[in-house]
This record gives structure tokens, sequence and C-alpha cells, in this order.
């Protein structure tokens, strides 16, 4: 008798703050019904200001994390994607931590750039919200980067990923236990420099 149950995908996000999983499977017209969702602040990225590093401890918790939700997963009969983004893709080590969870957990990850994951993230956001016919701004403001995109019908017409996220500007610029006035003033001047010419493309993309 013929299996007509549609396949389970566990979508795996190795994020630089924190780690997401949503298991769902597809019908025939690419519909999601979204089955179960996990997710772990592991703080990948907490190591050092520039990412350049994964430290010892963030990578176990990783692999804790990622042998956690593989276990979910196979309960499931979910196939694994695994994608990873700032911390991954700007870590000098990073191979390391990419050996270690082939070899103990059997995950192959993929270290996609700002530019896919921005394309990534709007494809997500139109299974999620009704704004296929518009034109739409999607920002998702990570631990190491913050991802921009103006799309249009299913098709991208600006994307920028910018190395601006909670983590990356936290221990940048809030470094001591109690907040400034002068600090949170010096942060935000250094996103406006830093967004002024995105924000000029968003404006001539039409949005």
């Amino acid at each position: 008798m013929q299996n007509n149950k549609p396949p389970m995908i566990a979508a795996i996000d190795v994020g630089t703050n924190s780690f997401h999983m949503v298991i769902a499977s597809a019908n025939h017209r690419g519909m999601l019904n979204i089955i179960g969702r996990e997710k772990e602040m592991v703080r990948l990225g907490s190591g050092s200001s520039d990412l350049k590093i994964i430290q010892p401890d963030a990578m176990q918790r990783g692999l804790t994390t990622l042998c956690h939700f593989t276990e979910i997963a196979k309960s499931e009969n979910a196939e694994i994607r695994a994608v990873a983004t700032s911390a991954v893709r700007e870590a000098l080590n990073s191979h390391e931590f990419l050996d270690k969870v082939k070899n103990e957990i059997g995950i192959d990850i993929e270290v996609v750039s700002g530019t896919e994951e921005a394309r990534l993230i709007y494809q997500g956001i139109l299974h999620a919200l009704p704004v296929f016919a518009q034109r739409t701004l999607v920002m998702d403001i990570g631990g190491g980067s913050t991802e921009t995109a103006v799309g249009y019908q299913g098709e991208i017409q600006y994307v920028h990923s910018a190395k601006l996220g909670a983590i990356r500007l936290s221990k940048r610029f809030f470094n001591n236990s109690e907040t400034t006035k002068a600090e949170i003033e010096e942060c935000r001047e250094y996103i406006k420099g830093d967004w002024a010419p995105i924000f000029k493309r968003i404006i001539e993309n039409g949005f």
C-alpha cells in the first residue's frame, strides 16, 4: 500500500544568539504544516566582540542543543536541514565546530552568506504572512548581523546584510555592569552611520 503521507522536514537555524528548529510537512502545493517548534538560547557568538572565535563552552552548548534537536527530529521521522549564519560564517575556527557536529551528531550544517540568509528570511515571511502581493520590507535583527530585504511577489528587489547584531553591539558598546546614556547614544550614532546608505537604497527601491 502506497504511503501518501507528506515528508517531514526539521529546519534548524544555527544562529549567533539562539538556535531554532521548526518541524513541518509540505503538501503538493508547497504549503507548510507546522508540527512543532524548539528554541534554545545558545549564545554561540558570545566569546568575542568581533565574532572571530567560537569559544569551547559556546561550542559545547551548541553541540548539546543540536543533539537535543536531533532526538526530537528523529522522533518525528523528520529529515534534518541545518543552516548556520553570522557566528559560524565569521569564525576562524568554524571548521572545528562544523566537524564536531558532523562527527558527533551526524548533521551537515550549511553555512550561508548574508545575502542568502536574507533571501531565506523573506521566503519564510511569505509562508507566514499574507504579503505576497505587497512590496514588503523585511528586517531580521540577529545576534551577529541584521538582514534587510525588499521583496515583491516572491522576488527579491533589494537585499543587504549588515554586521549589526545584539551580541556584537552589546560587546562593543555595553561592557560595563551599568548602561549609561552616553553608551546608548554612541551605539545609536554608530548604527545610524552604518545604516545611512542602506536606508537610501530601500527608498530607491520604492518602499
